[in-house]
């Protein structure tokens, strides 16, 4: 079949995982709003990465199903408070958790998958240095989601932002979750230092291919089949690298149009789609395409510590998913 078709069994394994995971809670309310993203279902690339990466190093699956659940934990406690601040309704298809229960509801609900997360890493059974290991991964992968998402928020009031700018932001943002997911499999697997560092760099890579194609998914797809609203990142004036490259290189009545729409908030869907097709016009969104693929090129090219295997070849086969997928 395929990534990720052939994975189908492990996923349902993960969703038990990490659903069975807030049986813990005893408030009804809240466990709801922490179940609300988690119980949708997903493809959860993360824990899923995480445990191939074990098995390419000569490790077991099940070993790092603990910290990919807490890294899924996370992702989905940062999609909690990341559609608060951008005052979204609606994701992949769902009322938002904030629109569904209410802002603080929403807040709580984040705050405690959080602290779940950090639960189900201490609960894993590892050696004591390697429990150490993934602790300070996770919690340093909270620090600087938290510091791509102020570095996201800042930029949206900012006239110009460099492309340098930009990747550093989603860095923290977006891939580091891949990078720990990466990394942490390579730990719990027994991987070597030089494995467990090549195999970072491969989840950094594939996380920034991974952000930027969904910028240009925001522009290009549809909302039923992205799942969530598109135009979005016009809309509320998100400097992707889309919209950074379009701004260094647009000149004249086409720059002048862009700005006006850029974070105009209550723009009509026609000076949407004028702004969509300046973009497509300035080969704005042709540049990121081709800068996300150039990096899952790279990303793949750090596998190479790897001996061949099928397990091999599924991380090659994540790694072109990334930019081959639709949602």
């Amino acid at each position: 079949m395929g990534f990720p078709e052939d994975y189908k069994d492990r996923v349902k394994r993960i969703n038990e995982r990490l659903m069975g995971s807030l049986d813990v809670m005893e408030e009804e309310r809240l466990k709801a709003a922490m179940a609300h993203y988690p119980g949708a279902g997903g493809k959860r690339l993360r824990p899923l990465l995480a445990t191939i990466v074990s098995e390419a190093v000569g490790g077991r699956a099940e070993a790092a199903m603990p910290f990919g659940t807490a890294l899924e934990m996370v992702h989905n406690f940062t999609l909690v408070h990341d559609d608060v601040m951008d005052e979204d309704d609606t994701r992949r298809g769902l009322k938002t958790v904030h629109s569904l229960y209410g802002v603080p509801e929403a807040i709580l609900a984040g705050d405690a998958m959080f602290a779940r997360a950090f639960e189900i890493v201490l609960d894993s059974d590892v050696p004591a240095s390697d429990l150490v290991e993934l602790t300070d991964i996770l919690a340093r992968s909270v620090r600087l989601l938290a510091e791509g998402q102020q570095m996201d928020m800042d930029f949206e009031t900012r006239n110009e932002v460099s492309s340098e700018e930009y990747l550093k932001m989603i860095e923290r943002k977006t891939a580091v979750l891949y990078s720990a997911a990466a990394q942490g499999g390579a730990i719990v697997g027994g991987g070597s230092e030089p494995q467990q560092e090549s195999l970072f760099e491969y989840g950094r890579l594939m996380g920034l291919g991974f952000q930027i194609w969904d910028d240009v998914l925001d522009l290009r797809s549809d909302q039923k089949t992205f799942g969530k609203p598109v135009l979005n990142d016009i809309r509320n004036g998100k400097k992707t690298l889309i919209a950074v490259h379009a701004l260094e290189n647009l000149k004249g009545k086409e720059r002048e149009e862009f700005v006006a729409v850029l974070g105009k908030k209550t723009a009509s869907e026609k000076e949407l789609l004028r702004a969509k097709q300046i973009l497509e016009d300035s080969g704005s969104i042709d540049h990121a395409a081709r800068v996300s693929m150039e990096l899952v090129a790279k990303a793949k090219d750090r596998l190479g510590v790897l001996k061949d295997s099928t397990h091999k070849d599924a991380l090659k086969a994540f790694a072109d998913y990334m930019i081959a997928r639709k949602t």
